[in-house]
């Protein structure tokens, strides 16, 4: 307790040392699709040994007062909208309004996080249904309603621990982890939700969850070498190349990545990966039950008992858990009275007798609400998101640019999971797979050594190939449709104009060479530059079928009667994209925004490449 008590004296005293704008505290937040999390760790604790992370481990799980390292993502709002309680104390007072009738004005929101997997609708105006599917509320007000409780749980977490001075916003950086293969729209809606839930965005990085998963795996006892006189840990050596798969409850998100000599990592092929989490076992477990009771009476049951529905759902994410890779191993779980009444009353028949005469007979027995699964019709639950996974992970493995990868490092609440990971021992029987413990934490965890040292990553993959709408003179095999006339000059508009090729290397920090363009009305003011993305290396137009609208580039230019010349250069290095504009070697104000509705309109510049 003294040893405490010199260390956070030591701290508060750091602090007061500081100038306002140096961080001594990285604060990172896990916002996941199924639990969520906290992890922060002081600058010169991180100096002297980076593995003194603090994490809160001790969340309390429900009416049951275990202890959890996670806390659900769910949220509940008083009828009014406005904010009631966060994981578990959401659903539990969300099961007791509803087992008292009252809960139909509330809003309870859970696994919200999905949709804004490749979205390419998004906005600020985006809304969301509750879990009722009644009522809808702004996905950003949802957003913001979880990060600030985890971001005020956290404060109050240090404040616990004596260390009041540190809450003040100027010594925090906060880290938001998010997934490498969410698409600029994603990224901007976060950090907007971020900003909105207390956190100003100078005092905000994002971090990309594999990335902050390898980072943590980094500095880890990983590899076994053995001498002839004792056999030790160590970490990898500069020249390994690894694939890190980052399972969650949503996504399964994959980066490969390479130690260079001095440490860093370099990215050897653009992130990728799909929704082929952990949450897949569920909705094919609840697809099976509907495939028994029929759609009607399972739409019935959750609107008439939402708590037994809760509790049938939280019950199976705890013996999944539990399932083994032996086929042999029957699964037992109980199927609520409530949706069994409303079934036999809804087609007049036993549900016990039903399932005999189905193609599950063999493979399930039914006693009262009793339900034993054979192991043969578990393993099938988990079939496609094992597969899914096997398959990309063949075909990155195959791939010119992953050469020489020898290890799989799989992190992630869902690489926790014993089927998993006899699929992917199975079948890359030549590589080592690795979970390190605690897997679940290493993405909270490794996003606190990002705060810290960012420059750890020296180069990444783009994950697309990104240009800007453009026009140019009209010429012979453009299409008639794009061609208008500016200054008795035949144009063509919808020109994709390339800054960066898909899976190209760019270095974190380092602009790429730039791009001058010319406004069409010189009076202009302001110019809004369409950026859009393909997933082919020279796409010609911005309507080809490759390419999608983003979102747009907005610079603020001087009004002027003279030709002019901007030059842009963007930075793709970086978690998020950057932007810098200059006119006649002025700096001007250059932003993206990539919430912005496409607004069709492909006249603005004119590209002088």
């Amino acid at each position: 307790m003294a040893e405490e008590q010199k260390r956070n004296t030591k701290i508060s005293e750091m602090a007061e040392e500081q100038k306002p704008t140096t961080k001594v505290l990285v604060a990172a937040i896990d916002f996941g699709t199924t639990y969520s999390g906290y992890a922060f760790s002081f600058k010169d604790e991180y100096l002297m040994d980076p593995t003194r992370i603090m994490t809160n481990t001790t969340w309390v799980a429900g009416h049951k007062n275990l202890f959890s390292q996670k806390t659900p993502t769910c949220i509940l709002l008083k009828p009014d909208k406005s904010f009631h309680s966060f994981g578990y104390e959401a659903e539990d007072a969300y099961t007791d309004l509803a087992n008292e009738g009252k809960h139909r004005p509330w809003y309870f929101f859970r696994r919200f996080k999905m949709m804004l997997h490749d979205n390419m609708t998004l906005n600020r105006d985006t809304e969301i249904p509750d879990d009722s599917g009644t009522k809808k509320l702004s996905a950003m007000t949802i957003f913001a309603h979880g990060i600030r409780y985890l971001r005020n749980h956290l404060l109050k977490h240090i404040k616990k621990k004596g260390l009041d001075s540190l809450v003040d916003e100027n010594y925090i950086h906060w880290v938001l982890t998010i997934p490498a293969i969410w698409n600029d729209r994603a990224k901007q809606f976060m950090r907007e939700a971020a900003r909105e839930a207390g956190i100003r965005s100078e005092s905000l990085s994002l971090a990309l969850e594999p990335e902050a998963a390898a980072l943590y795996c980094r500095i880890l006892p990983l590899e076994r070498q053995s001498t002839e006189s004792s056999t030790h840990l160590s970490m990898f050596k500069p020249g390994t190349r690894y694939m890190l798969l980052d399972m969650g409850g949503g996504t399964v998100d994959v980066t490969i990545q390479e130690v260079l000599p001095d440490n860093t990592l370099k990215e050897l092929h653009k992130a990728s990966g799909g929704a082929w989490g952990g949450t897949k076992i569920d909705e094919a477990f609840l697809q099976m039950i509907i495939s028994i009771v029929g759609n009607p009476v399972m739409m019935d049951f959750k609107k008439k008992h939402p708590a037994d529905n809760l509790e049938m759902i939280r019950e199976f994410e705890t013996k999944k858990r539990s399932v083994t890779t032996n086929t042999n191993d029957k699964l037992n779980f109980r199927v609520p009275v409530t949706l069994i009444d409303i079934f036999e009353e809804e087609y007049e028949e036993d549900l016990k007798s039903t399932i005999s005469q189905m193609r599950y007979k063999d493979k399930m027995i039914c006693t009262g609400d009793k339900f034993r699964m054979s192991g043969e019709m578990v393993h099938g639950l988990f079939k496609n998101s094992c597969e899914s996974v096997v398959d990309h992970v063949k075909g990155l493995i195959a791939h010119p640019l992953c050469s020489g990868v020898e290890t799989i490092l799989m992190v992630g609440g869902f690489s926790e999971c014993k089927i998993i990971q006899q699929a992917i021992k199975n079948n890359f029987q030549d590589k080592r797979v690795i979970i390190p413990e605690d897997a679940g934490l290493a993405i909270v965890k490794g996003a606190v050594l990002f705060g810290h040292n960012p420059k750890m990553i020296v180069s990444r993959k783009t994950k697309w190939t990104y240009g800007v709408q453009s026009n140019r003179n009209f010429e012979p095999g453009d299409p008639l449709e794009k061609k208008f006339r500016v200054g008795g000059i035949n144009k063509c508009k919808d020109i994709f104009s390339v800054h960066v090729g898909i899976n190209e290397t760019v270095e974190v920090g380092t602009p790429l060479e730039p791009r001058y363009y010319s406004p069409l009305h010189k009076d202009s003011e302001t110019v809004d530059i369409p950026i859009h993305i393909s997933s082919e290396r020279y796409p010609k137009y911005t309507t080809d079928s490759t390419c999608s609208y983003v979102g747009k580039l907005t610079i603020d230019v001087e009004k002027s009667n003279n030709d002019r010349e901007i030059e842009v250069k963007m930075t793709f290095g970086g978690t998020e994209l950057i932007v810098e504009a200059t006119e006649s070697g002025k700096p001007r104000v250059a932003r993206f925004d990539f919430l912005e509705p496409d607004q069709k309109n492909s006249e603005q510049t004119l590209t002088k490449d």
